[in-house]
């Protein structure tokens, strides 16, 4: 079980070694599907259909993700 000064200095420790993605633009924690993440913060395209991807190389702009917490730890803090 974390408490909330373990949990904060995870997510600290977590943005020191990964402060960027691979977009250039920063990293921020973020809770999805009930885990904690390091996400990447520039905004999300909306998603289109598979063929409008790939014609216009959207599969190309990758953007970073790493789980910091998964939820059943996080619901056990």
């Amino acid at each position: 079980m974390y408490d909330r000064t373990t949990i904060m200095n995870l997510i600290e420790d977590a943005e020191r070694a990964r402060p960027y993605c691979f977009c250039g633009a920063h990293m921020v924690a973020r809770e999805r599907d009930g885990a904690l993440r390091l996400e990447c913060a520039a905004p999300r395209k909306a998603r289109r259909g598979l063929l409008a991807r790939l014609a216009t190389l959207e599969w190309l702009d990758s953007h970073e993700s790493r789980l910091i917490i998964d939820g059943d730890e996080l619901r056990a803090a």
